[in-house]
């Protein structure tokens, strides 16, 4: 077998020309940190590739959505904190100004505040968040949700909730409309109101009630009227007597599955109405009150028409209350709900982070071993080809 010089020649620089593309080439990964320069170096390592990249792109979008949605929470759960604060305070001066120590002056005073706290309502029923959209104006969040004129709540919102998708099968409501919040309360105890008649004469005053059988209860209006002091009749809403009693006072009546409590004297004409709960708003229900503080009383009869007025208030606020911690705890749900999703996707993203490493990053350890690897090979055939060009025969010339 002959071998020329030019043979010797180019198997020796192809020897190092191969060793500088394996150097080249573990410079540029430990360079890049990736193993995967092209497509071409792994076809179906790039196709995993590529998928895993859009479902972390998917998990990072759903994280930055939560993150959204926890923000227009967290400012709905203050809002909704405060405005449970003012019922609560609103409550309490109900409470206070319910006794009959207080002077129609203490009352005005106490309206006084009564008013200022229905400010600090309208106020939080308009909350802006930072980018100056209201929250509690539905899809309508450029509009300011709410205007009170004369002892009139209106509503400029919708009812719409904004659905914010934090995984694949899984989204939540970023807000509650104002319609649900602040409004849609039942009144009395939720099930009926007890009203005094403006017209009674007497100093009787009825309590809220409860319901003692809702198999029986047909949400129909009833009345109570007093055919003397101590008599009354139970009529229905077609003006028919079902019923007829005797009244001491602090005598419970029942009639229609519902069981009413009255206390203090009546007079021959007084009447009491019990009607299905009507439902109502926030702001309303403390206008209300400030209207019966406000009003001056200089008789027995019109004393026991504010306690009336003032129990209503106190049934009402309490009714409020319920709404608003029920508002609450569904934030709560939802904050819980954004928290363990965001948890879900943190994992799931570092799973599909570890997965997609596997298949695109280096090994650093491995890379330098090869790098080093190669460097030594390419010194060598660069010395074996320096000494094989001395074996020409012109050398010996």
């Amino acid at each position: 077998m002959r071998i020329s010089s030019n043979q010797l020649f180019q198997q020796g620089l192809s020897a190092m020309l191969e060793r500088q593309s394996s150097l080249s080439r573990a410079q540029l990964e430990i360079s890049s940190g990736q193993k995967m320069l092209s497509a071409a170096d792994n076809p179906v390592g790039a196709v995993r590739a590529a998928g895993l990249d859009a479902a972390i792109a998917r998990g990072e979008q759903f994280i930055e959505n939560a993150s959204f949605a926890r923000t227009r929470l967290s400012a709905e759960e203050n809002a909704v904190d405060s405005a449970v604060n003012v019922m609560q305070r609103l409550r309490d001066l109900t409470l206070q100004a319910n006794n009959a120590t207080q002077s129609n002056e203490s009352r005005a005073a106490i309206a006084r505040e009564v008013r200022e706290q229905l400010d600090n309502l309208l106020q939080i029923a308009n909350t802006a968040t930072g980018d100056g959209n209201y929250l509690f104006a539905g899809f309508q969040e450029n509009v300011k949700p709410f205007s009170f004129t004369n002892g009139s709540l209106s509503y400029h919102g919708d009812d719409g909730r904004r659905e914010i998708q934090l995984g694949p099968s899984r989204s939540v409501a970023d807000a509650d409309p104002g319609s649900h919040v602040f409004a849609g309360i039942k009144k009395g105890n939720g099930d009926f109101e007890a009203l005094a008649a403006t017209a009674n004469t007497g100093s009787a005053v009825i309590a809220s009630g409860s319901v003692t059988d809702y198999g029986v209860w047909d949400e129909r209006e009833y009345q109570i009227v007093f055919t003397s002091p101590t008599d009354y009749d139970i009529q229905d809403d077609t003006a028919t007597v079902i019923a007829s009693g005797s009244y001491r006072e602090g005598d419970s009546i029942g009639f229609a599955g519902i069981n009413v409590t009255l206390s203090g004297p009546a007079e021959t004409g007084d009447s009491f109405t019990i009607r299905p709960s009507e439902r109502t708003d926030v702001m309303s229900i403390v206008e209300q009150l400030a209207r019966e503080l406000e009003t001056p009383r200089s008789n027995p009869a019109e004393r026991a028409a504010q306690t009336n007025g003032l129990n209503v208030a106190l049934s009402d606020i309490s009714r409020a209350l319920d709404h608003l911690v029920e508002v609450q705890t569904g934030i709560g749900t939802r904050l819980n709900v954004v928290d363990q999703e965001v948890e879900l996707n943190e994992n799931v993203k570092l799973q599909l982070q570890q997965s997609l490493s596997g298949i695109r990053d280096v090994d650093m350890v491995e890379a330098a071993s090869r790098l080093s690897q190669n460097l030594t090979g390419l010194q060598a055939a660069q010395q074996a080809f320096a000494r094989v060009q001395q074996l020409s025969l012109f050398e010996f010339l």
